[in-house]
């Protein structure tokens, strides 16, 4: 399971076990049972926080994914760049510029390497080769 997968549904369940908790609270309250309700409250909070942070973290995992994924489509699409052109692209330094590349070769989201001129060339990837 992807991490970014596995941070959805942990965000989605304690965000869920923490509404659930607020609907028991509102319902002990209205019913005047101020221990149950002061319970239900509680568990909500407490659920309430890691919930968020879950969620929050899984969101930051999508952004990373989504530009990773740029990263491999612009270099796809010229089939060699320049570690320059590509932090232009992204408005970034060099150096982050080739850390995103060097991450999304790494990742599996691009296939190539450097040539001696330190220019990045895209290899076709091999699960393509084998279909063709």
């Amino acid at each position: 399971m992807r991490r970014r997968t596995f941070y959805e549904i942990l965000s989605i369940a304690t965000l869920t076990v923490a509404a659930g908790a607020a609907v028991l609270a509102a319902a002990g309250a209205a019913l005047q049972q101020a221990l149950s309700a002061t319970a239900a409250a509680l568990c909500a909070g407490i659920f309430l926080v890691p919930g968020l942070y879950f969620f929050r973290y899984q969101r930051a995992l999508r952004a990373r994914d989504l530009a990773l994924e740029h990263v491999a489509t612009f270099a796809m699409a010229r089939g060699t760049i320049e570690v320059r052109d590509l932090a232009v692209e992204l408005k970034v330094s060099g150096e982050d510029a080739d850390r995103f590349l060097r991450t999304a070769v790494r990742e599996g989201h691009l296939h190539g390497s450097f040539d001696e001129r330190g220019r990045f060339v895209v290899e076709s990837n091999p699960r393509d080769r084998e279909a063709a």
